[in-house]
């Protein structure tokens, strides 16, 4: 592994990011506490969804004038990686949050306005995977859309929706492929979200209906490249080019969940767990056992090694105002593989360990094992195609994956 990057004190200040996480740590046991109801529910509970606004979690990173932190991707790992601790969901959704106020923070000022002048803790929900029905046509001021979208984390709990769609631009012309921000109270959501883990997402579908879209609440998507007019600004962290930016941030929740399992095995070990079948009356005795925790631990902090390291990476070229090349992102996105891989190692371990009792539905190691098996194969983190990418790239092979870096 490469030697570490410094990033200056201004876009991940190191005492603001540690009251971040800070903050985040305090509420670890609310989010434990709350981490079945709000899986029965669907998505997060009144309580969870007051703590995580109030405390600022859905906004880390909004721009500073907006009320938000401007974090840094490390940041966002970080905290989130606290937060996923107490609930793999609570986290997830948060995370989404921070994502999708990032890219909204790329659209022009009047839009930013609208989202956060009245309301410094407004949440945007993004839903990027449209049907091919969809309707958009453009209209004086704007245009109008109609269709549905996949995937809306946190829908349940947004006050906008940042949609991505095809704007017809005539019959000489590709489609305009832009982002849309809709209000929240405009759309309907759809019940669609049913699957093994992370349940408390509430990452239903959306359904839109001939809305109306003022042209200041659309952006080229173009822009997800990193905003230099930001950066010029003085915003900085709105260089970074989106996708490598979300791809690592999810490190964060996935992290979390893998070492909210290990403590939960740990706690689990404590109470002198014996191993049936065998002379072992407290399990904490056998070297078998011993061993598998210090894998699973060293596994975990492998992924956030990586993590970290892809995290330098685009902090420090939003800072000094380059764009990170295709070999950079290349690897960026192997990170992300690996930061993945080594969490999901580290479950089946501490399942190995946990035993037959960790799949009670009462136990919350079986929902931090669905919840990451879940979460950490994500299209946008996809393990085995990251090493096909990464790959390309080292060979030279072709010049063909600059589009998905």
């Amino acid at each position: 592994m490469s030697a570490s990057v410094s990033v200056p004190t201004g876009l991940n200040d190191p005492a603001e990011r540690a009251e971040l996480t800070a903050a985040a740590r305090e509420l670890v046991p609310l989010l434990r506490s709350q981490a079945a109801e709000t899986e029965r529910r669907g998505n997060l509970t009144p309580e969870v969804d007051a703590a995580l606004r109030a405390g600022g979690f859905y906004t880390l990173t909004a721009p500073r004038r907006f009320g938000g932190r401007e974090a840094g991707v490390r940041t966002v790992i970080d905290v989130f990686a606290e937060l996923a601790r107490g609930c793999g969901s609570s986290a997830w959704v948060g995370k989404i949050y921070c994502g999708s106020a990032f890219m909204a923070s790329l659209f022009d000022d009047q839009a930013r306005c609208d989202i956060w002048d009245t309301d410094a803790h407004a949440a945007v929900s993004a839903a990027l995977k449209s049907a091919a029905s969809n309707s958009v046509r453009s209209v004086p001021g704007g245009i109008r859309i109609s269709g549905e979208w996949r995937y809306a984390s946190g829908i349940h709990q947004a006050q906008w929706v940042l949609l991505r769609t095809l704007v017809d631009a005539g019959s000489t012309r590709e489609p305009d492929d832009r982002l849309v921000l809709v209000p929240a109270c405009d759309v309907e959501v759809k019940d669609s979200w049913d699957m093994a883990g992370m349940e408390g997402t509430g990452s239903d579908s959306v359904v839109v209906r001939d809305v109306f879209v003022p042209e200041y609440r659309t952006m080229a998507a173009r822009r997800l490249r990193g905003s230099r007019q930001r950066w010029q600004e003085g915003e900085r962290v709105y260089l970074a080019r989106v996708q490598s930016w979300l791809r690592v941030s999810l490190a964060g929740p996935i992290t979390g969940m893998a070492q909210g399992a290990l403590e939960h095995v740990l706690e689990t070990l404590s109470d002198g767990k014996p191993i049936t079948s065998s002379t072992y009356t407290d399990a904490i005795r056998s070297p078998s056992v011993q061993l598998g925790i210090a894998e699973a631990a060293s596994l975990i902090d492998t992924a956030r090694l990586h993590a970290y390291r892809a995290a330098a990476d685009i902090e420090a070229a939003s800072i000094e105002g380059r764009r990170l090349d295709v070999a950079a992102r290349a690897r960026i996105r192997m990170d992300n593989g690996v930061v993945m891989q080594r969490c999901r190692e580290a479950m089946e371990l501490l399942l190995d360990i946990g035993g037959t009792a960790g799949f009670r539905r009462s136990d919350p190691l079986q929902r931090f094992w669905r919840d990451l098996a879940t979460g950490s194969r994500h299209a946008a983190v996809s393990t085995s195609l990251g090493r096909e990418i990464y790959g390309r790239a080292l060979l030279g092979v072709d010049k063909q994956i600059t589009g998905v870096v």
